[in-house]
């Protein structure tokens, strides 16, 4: 009887994925790609989140033992604005170190996964406290902060395909909502070489 169930699962399981890519339910508004090309010969795409407008969902720090887990999920723009896809970001904390990834999914394009590990433990939020900014204060000038360690990619599909990517998260804060959370915006900056 728990062969069947596991068979009857796995079997509709195979069965919506090939009914999902036979019947496409829509079309996906196809944006042109805002890339440029960069000296060494990759590709440079920026894609951009606005804090606190394209927060779909923000799971607070949940710790189990000496683990600290934090998910994040956003609307994911191209450098114009559009609404292209999704972004996920999960980081885990254990011990002294932090480890990330990004899951940017662009519909009409493909997906790229990335990962990043670093023994620094400083959060975004961490860090704009440490430059004097409280929940609930705003700043005049944008604070414009590079986090140290890029993501790099670890699988891609659709036109992504067979291209290696770095990722560089770029926070430009304009302040702090009165629950704590950044406002301003997030700039994804990817550089794709192609794989050897």
């Amino acid at each position: 009887m728990k062969r069947l169930l596991q068979l009857g699962f796995v079997l509709g399981l195979v069965g919506t994925i090939v009914a999902a890519y036979f019947t496409p339910w829509f079309e996906h508004t196809r944006y042109r790609s805002l890339t440029s090309v960069v000296n060494n010969g990759g590709r440079l795409e920026q894609f951009v989140v606005q804090l606190p407008a394209d927060r779909i969902e923000s799971v607070a720090d949940s710790r189990t033992g000496d683990s600290t887990t934090r998910l994040s999920h956003f609307k994911l723009r191209d450098a114009e604005g559009n609404v292209i896809g999704l972004a996920a970001k999960h980081e885990l904390t254990v011990d002294s170190s932090m480890e990330s990834s990004w899951l940017l999914t662009i519909p009409s394009r493909g997906t790229i996964a990335l990962a990043a590990s670093s023994p620094n433990l400083d959060s975004i939020e961490s860090i704009v406290a440490a430059r004097g900014l409280a929940a609930g204060q705003s700043v005049d000038q944008a604070l414009s902060i590079d986090l140290p360690s890029p993501a790099n990619s670890v699988a891609t599909t659709g036109e992504f395909s067979d291209i290696e990517f770095e990722l560089v998260e770029t926070w430009v804060v304009t302040g702090v909502d009165d629950d704590g959370n950044i406002r301003g915006t997030l700039r994804l900056n990817t550089i794709g070489r192609q794989s050897t």
